[in-house]
């Protein structure tokens, strides 16, 4: 019985995918979605953005913790995209 339990541990552990792959990209590259700047916030809906996207607007708090694969879009009251950066 303890052999079966083993086994079956072993065979879960290779289901499980590499770390990397969960995370996607490990960089951002805010040069790509400098066109975004000057454009209604409602633009990002057609557009095909990093997995992790936090869009705020430029008196939001927000957390200070630096993620690299971040793609972060700030708008301004009138929820027009004034900045695009990464972290």
């Amino acid at each position: 019985m303890r052999y079966l339990v083993l086994l079956a541990l072993a065979a879960v552990t290779g289901c499980i995918g590499d770390d990397e792959d969960a995370k996607g990209s490990a960089t951002c590259d805010p040069a790509a979605f400098a066109f975004l700047v000057g454009q209604p916030k409602s633009a990002l809906d057609g557009v095909l953005t990093p997995e992790t996207v936090r869009v705020m607007n430029m008196t939001s708090p927000a957390t200070m913790d630096h993620r690299p694969d971040r793609l972060n879009v700030i708008h301004d009251d009138d929820d027009t995209i004034i900045k695009v950066t990464c972290g």
